[in-house]
Order: structure tokens, then C-alpha cells, then sequence
């Protein structure tokens, strides 16, 4: 029997009916209220051939009913074929030009279609009526504005919303969201303090502001929300796990472990809980009982990327690079798909002289993420090494585009300049890695002895009075 999650035994039972007879191919008679639930639901759910199937015995039972053309044309809309459902809602507004569900689609179409005055026009049109829950409305406009990221007009009519209740908590929920859409950190958090102080025991208000004072790296506040989160539900295992995130983030590892050991005895994902332990103890140095956290995480899923992930970075910092290459490859064979594994990876080979095969991982990381700065340095210096200047290059600036930031990126354009004999190039760029970095100078002696009379000039000009 297919498992519905549907509201009532009635309309559960309705579902099964259908199920039945579309598996047997017997098209039974359902009338149009039927048919409407059945539609709905399956529209609901974004079930686009289990929609059609059932929009189109609606329609051979009910020719050309408004209330199935409107469902084609939501089906149409959820499909992305806006003239046809643009071509529907034309007609059955012209039926019942009143209807509210109908011209609400009618101003989504427009919207979608780009047509945002006519858009504008029909919704304005909707809040003129005298409606129960007008606000309801305008999260419903402001919804489908947000949809095509048109968030300014989503915000006017979330404004007009909180005019007619300024208190509804549905509403402030879609202005939060707004505003995070918007990366407006600032108001959201304002949001969500209003929503507080309408209602201070809502525990989802209460950790959605905790992640947001968490973005803002107001920790000590994001920590004091999630707490009144958990003083709500205390079994509420998003608001442990990011209380513990947030004592990690701030350095106290020890605190972040006994929050990890709360989120362990309530969750039933216990290897997720004994892997954040084990990041723990690696942040405090002491990578045996890390690894033993992580080992211990594998035994509950032996397919838990994170907890390999973390026994290879253990492993590095212990010199096993042997080991470290092992435990990549076991954990490659799981997720070939994660550049942070193929790195990993080339840093064993590499810290065993295996040139090559550390440029091989390097390059899998790149097709992976052609973005991926560790990679992109690791290969240019590499070719820096061998001489092979032009194709060192190649990558470096790839690197810069990516991030000119990038530690140690400056100085290595420096040297592959040097080396090329582009001595302006190298000035600047050493001038820069210079600034950046008080060493500098003497690694860059180290590549270049000869750069001598380059390093003297930019320290001279550093100590000119303009």
C-alpha cells in the first residue's frame, strides 16, 4: 500500500483508490472534489507525471471544469511552461474573473513571464477585495516575487501585510527569510527579536536567531539564543549541535565536547556526533584519542566520509603518510566526488617525493573544482620546482583570480618572474609578498640568491617618507 501523508482517513483512503485503479489502467469515476484532492496532492509534491496523469482523466471526466484548468495550469507553471499556463488562466479568469486562486496564478504567470507592472495589477487587485486573512495573501504574493528573486517587490508586499497585522508570526517568519535572502544579516535578526516578542517561546525563532548571531560572530548570543531553544525542547538536536559548533568556533574545545556528548545520546546519527569529538581532541592536539573518535565513528557507518576525512588529516600531522595514502584511497573509493579527499591524498604523496602522482590528485581535485585554490598553488609550486616556469604560471594566475590573498601566492609569483627575468613583475609582486609577510625577503633569497639588489630596493623604498 503506497504511504500517504495526507490530513484526513478520507481523503487517505481516496488516495488508494486512485492508486489502485491508475496501477490497473481502469480509469473508475471520481467527481471533480475528488479529483481536486488528488491533483493537489501530487502537485503538492512536485510529482509532474503523476499530475498529468491525473489532470488528464479529470479533464476526460469534466471537460473544460475551471477548477481542473486552473490545476493544469499550476502543473504547467511547476513545469516551467508559462504561455501554456498563461493560455489557461486567460480563459478561466474570463469565467469567474473574482475568483481569488485564480487570479493569484493569473499574477504569478506574469510575474514569472517577466510582465511585473500586469503582475502588480492583478495582486493589487486581489488586496482591494475584503478578505479574511489579507496578510496571508501577501505572503502568498511576496512568495511567488521571492521566487523569481525579484526581492524588493517581495518586501513591499510583506510591508503591506504587516499593515493590516503587524503581528502575524507567519508574516515575520517570510520577512526573515527575505532578509536573508537578501544578506541582510541585520534584519533579520531584528525579525526575529520581533517574532519574540510576540511569542518568546516559539524554539525555531529562538534558533534561527542563534544562526544568524552566529554569521554575525556574535557567539556569546548566538550561544544565550540556542539555550533558550533548549530550555523549550530540550531535545532539539539542531540547537545542540550548533550551541557545540559555536563553543568550537570560539576555541573551547572542551565545552564544544560535552555539548557533541549531549547531541550523542539523543541522536540516532551517533557517528556525526562522535566525529565533531573527534575534531575536538585534534584541535587540542591530542590526535590518538581523535582518531580514536573517528575509528570509533566508522564502526557505527563504515561509510562516514567526515570520520576518514578526519583520520587523514591525524595521520598527516603524525608524518604516516603511508597510512594517510591508505585511508585516502578507502575513503576515495566512498566519495571520488570530494576534492578535499584528493588533496589529502596528494599531500601524502607528496611529503613521499611522489611528484607525479601528488600532480595526478591535484589535477583529479581540479576537475572536481577547477576553483580550488590549494590545488591550483600546490601545482604551480611544483612546476616552480622543476623549472617549468611557463606552466607554473598557468596556475598561479589561475590562483589570483581566485584569490589574491592567497597565503604565500605573492611570493611565489615573485620567484616564477624572477626566474623568467620579468624583473618589474617580480618587484611588484615581491614588494607585496613583503608587506604581507615579514619572512619574505629571505625565502625569497633562498629561490633567488641573486635577487639581492631587487630586496634592497623595495626596502628602501618602504622607508621613504610618502
Amino acid at each position: 500500500m503506497v504511504n500517504f501523508d495526507i490530513s484526513s482517513e478520507e481523503d487517505y483512503n481516496l488516495l488508494v483508490r486512485y492508486e489502485k485503479s491508475a496501477a490497473k489502467s481502469k480509469a473508475k469515476y471520481f467527481d471533480v472534489d475528488e479529483l481536486e484532492v488528488i491533483i493537489d496532492y501530487y502537485l503538492q509534491f512536485d510529482s509532474h507525471e503523476k499530475s498529468a496523469k491525473a489532470i488528464d482523466l479529470a479533464l476526460r471526466l469534466h471537460p473544460g471544469n475551471p477548477d481542473i484548468l486552473i490545476r493544469k495550469a499550476k502543473f504547467f507553471i511547476g513545469v516551467n511552461l508559462l504561455n501554456e499556463a498563461l493560455e489557461i488562466v486567460e480563459k478561466v479568469n474570463h469565467i469567474e474573473a473574482s475568483d481569488i486562486e485564480n487570479m493569484m496564478i493569473y499574477g504569478e504567470v506574469l510575474a514569472k513571464l517577466g510582465k511585473k507592472q500586469e503582475a502588480e495589477e492583478v495582486f493589487d487587485r486581489i488586496l482591494s477585495y475584503e478578505l479574511d486573512y489579507k496578510e496571508l495573501a501577501c505572503i502568498d504574493i511576496a512568495t511567488i516575487f521571492s521566487q523569481i528573486e525579484d526581492y524588493d517587490a517581495a518586501h513591499k508586499y510583506l510591508q503591506i501585510g504587516e499593515e493590516f497585522n503587524p503581528k502575524s508570526i507567519d508574516l515575520l517568519f517570510e520577512l526573515a527569510f527575505l532578509f536573508n535572502q537578501k544578506e541582510d544579516i541585520d534584519g533579520a535578526i531584528s525579525t526575529y527579536n520581533r517574532i519574540l516578542d510576540i511569542d518568546p517561546f516559539c524554539p525555531e525563532a529562538w534558533f534561527d536567531l542563534g544562526q544568524f548571531y552566529f554569521c554575525k560572530e556574535k557567539i556569546d548570543k548566538a550561544i544565550e539564543a540556542y539555550e533558550f531553544a533548549l530550555a523549550i525542547d530540550d531535545k532539539d538536536l539542531m540547537s545542540w549541535m550548533q550551541m557545540g559548533h559555536a563553543y568550537f568556533h570560539i576555541g573551547n574545545y572542551e565545552k564544544a565536547m560535552e555539548i557533541y556528548a549531549k547531541h550523542y545520546e539523543l541522536t540516532d546519527y551517533k557517528e556525526i556526533s562522535l566525529s565533531l569529538i573527534g575534531e575536538c581532541y585534534e584541535k587540542l592536539e591530542d590526535l590518538d584519542t581523535a582518531m580514536l573518535f573517528y575509528f570509533q565513528a566508522i564502526a557505527v557507518d563504515p561509510k562516514y566520509v567526515d570520520a576518514y576525512a578526519g583520520i587523514i588529516v591525524c595521520l598527516l600531522e603524525k608524518e604516516m603518510y603511508k597510512e594517510s595514502i591508505a585511508i585516502s584511497l578507502i575513503a576515495l573509493n566512498l566519495d571520488k566526488e570530494s576534492d578535499e579527499l584528493w588533496i589529502y591524498l596528494a599531500e601524502g604523496y607528496l611529503n613521499l617525493d611522489m611528484t607525479e602522482d601528488a600532480i595526478a590528485a591535484y589535477e583529479e581535485a581540479l576537475k572536481i573544482d577547477d576553483k580550488q585554490i590549494d590545488a591550483l598553488i600546490a601545482i604551480g609550486n611544483l612546476y616552480l620546482d622543476s623549472e617549468e616556469y611557463e606552466l607554473s604560471l598557468n596556475y598561479l594566475l589561475k590562483a589570483l583570480e581566485e584569490d589574491k590573498e592567497a597565503e604565500g601566492l605573492a611570493l611565489l609569483l615573485a620567484i616564477n618572474y624572477f626566474k623568467q627575468q620579468d624583473y618589474e613583475l617580480a618587484s611588484s609582486y615581491l614588494k607585496d609578498a613583503m608587506e604581507k609577510d615579514a619572512e619574505a625577503a629571505e625565502q625569497m633569497l633562498e629561490a633567488c640568491p641573486e635577487a639581492t639588489n631587487l630586496i634592497s630596493s623595495i626596502a628602501q623604498l618602504k622607508t621613504l617618507p610618502f
